[in-house]
């Protein structure tokens, strides 16, 4: 948001805004007096319209209550839109899941590869907002199959739209049988989200997660993908 996006919303910031929907009639009406709309702050309260209610508020009901300026009631319905727009911008940001990358299977795998803990290992982290999947890939240096944990890492960072996802499947890893038998580790979980988004000729995306939290993962990341598919249609 821009200072100039501020000041036009009287000086609120998103995060003091766009809960507008549980403010109550006072709050409201201190609201649209910072608009130029004052003289209708004990309408609203008389009324008992409220934030949650504000935005289903049509012609005839402000008419009813007493705001026949049709200048008003326009100013009433842009700012209501303005409140509205910016709630949505601040669900659309705040993460509804974050998680982070599976490394190993047990504490003895663990210490075996960073050296007892001296060349510790940045996890790949997972966020899911409303919209979007972000994965941020640590990418350690290797040598063939083996992670250089002490020789530092890149990374690379994925913003998934998840309107353009095709499909997610959960695969189950077993822990190898020595993890299992001597320190009794927990397998993987793989979370394939296969998209049409263009991320350097690749179009799937594998999350790493503990045993069990794949599928509760996998389902919502479905219902975002349905959500933002459906916003898409509309």
């Amino acid at each position: 948001m821009t200072s100039a996006y501020h000041a036009m919303m009287g000086g609120s910031s998103p995060d003091k805004v766009s809960d507008y929907h549980t403010w109550d009639s006072e709050r409201l009406g201190v609201f649209f007096r910072k608009r130029g709309l004052g003289e209708y702050t004990k309408v609203l309260e008389k009324h008992k319209i409220t934030g949650r209610l504000a935005p289903l508020l049509s012609d005839d009901d402000f008419k009813e209550m007493g705001i026949t300026i049709v200048g008003d009631r326009l100013m009433f319905k842009h700012h209501l839109r303005e409140l509205a727009r910016v709630e949505r911008s601040h669900r659309r940001l705040e993460p509804l899941w974050e998680g982070h990358e599976r490394l190993f299977f047990s504490h003895w795998d663990q210490c075996c590869w960073t050296m007892g803990g001296f060349c510790p290992v940045d996890p790949s982290t997972y966020k899911l907002s409303t919209n979007h999947l972000k994965v941020k890939k640590v990418q350690p240096v290797r040598c063939g199959p083996l992670r250089l944990c002490c020789f530092g890492a890149s990374y690379v960072t994925n913003n998934v739209d998840l309107s353009k996802v095709d499909d997610v499947d959960v695969i189950g890893i077993p822990a190898p049988c020595c993890h299992r038998v001597c320190c009794c580790a927990a397998g993987k979980d793989l979370v394939e989200v296969e998209s049409r988004f263009e991320s350097r000729g690749h179009n799937k995306l594998t999350l790493h997660l503990a045993e069990g939290e794949g599928e509760g993962v996998a389902t919502m990341i479905l219902n975002q993908v349905e959500e933002s598919q459906k916003m898409e249609r509309n």
